[in-house]
């Protein structure tokens, strides 16, 4: 079955490895199709935007403008060998550190439609900082896809995370191997947007994915750890 992602097959390091593509094109199912009519015409942040691949697909669902930022200088330059497309120009990757971008389009007076928050959220520690700068570029929409503790009280628990894998969190503190992250549970992550005043809305899996499921264990886990997407928007908008 053919997806949105298939053009990275072609492209390292996705050649070595269908099934990367297919959770991708899987996860596109949950992060990009049902939020389609409020990206279609938006002004669109992807934080932590890796190589580009989802701030590419959100041009494609009809974003005006993508702005992504990401830390790591050899990902965002992954981002030129990507097909040349009529949306490919409405996306503008950035090298920065999340936080310090963010500041900075902040006191620029910026503000975005929509921010996407894909696979972040559970490698950082000031998840709440995170959330009140993003409420201050005034978005309609934002879409958290992060792993979470299923735990019923608010918590987040610490871990340690190797800086040497390009899809974990990087670290400020020069020669260090590892950093510390934080998983929050479901109950906190309501607690950080009912006190900015958003709505929250956890995402149906099961309904979207229906009976394929294929590479997409870690949303349906057992287990103290499960992997969810989470929608917030302004309370009574």
């Amino acid at each position: 079955m053919s997806g949105f992602f298939d053009f990275l097959k072609a492209l390292p390091p996705y050649d070595d490895n269908a099934n990367t593509v297919h959770r991708l094109d899987q996860r596109h199912r949950l992060i990009i199709d049902p939020f389609q009519p409020q990206i279609a015409g938006a002004r669109v942040l992807d934080i932590a935007a890796h190589d580009g691949r989802w701030s590419y697909a959100l041009a494609h669902a009809g974003a005006e403008e993508v702005v992504g930022v990401e830390a790591r200088a050899d990902l965002v330059a992954r981002f030129a060998k990507f097909p040349d497309t009529p949306y490919k120009p409405r996306v503008k990757l950035h090298c920065n550190d999340l936080f310090a971008e963010i500041e900075t389009r902040i006191a620029a007076g910026e503000t975005f439609d929509v921010v996407a928050v894909y696979g972040i959220f559970y490698h950082i520690m000031d998840h709440f900082r995170l959330l009140s700068l993003i409420r201050k570029l005034g978005p309609q929409l934002i879409i958290i896809d992060s792993e979470f503790i299923k735990a019923d009280n608010a918590m987040v628990q610490v871990l340690k995370e190797e800086v040497s894998n390009p899809l974990n969190a990087v670290t400020d503190v020069e020669g260090q191997a590892h950093t510390v992250v934080g998983v929050p549970s479901r109950r906190a992550t309501e607690f950080m947007a009912e006190a900015l005043g958003m709505e929250l809305t956890w995402v149906d899996h099961a309904l979207l994915l229906g009976d394929d499921r294929t590479g997409m264990k870690d949303y349906f886990r057992e287990g103290r750890k499960i992997r969810l997407t989470c929608a917030l928007t302004p309370a009574g908008a």
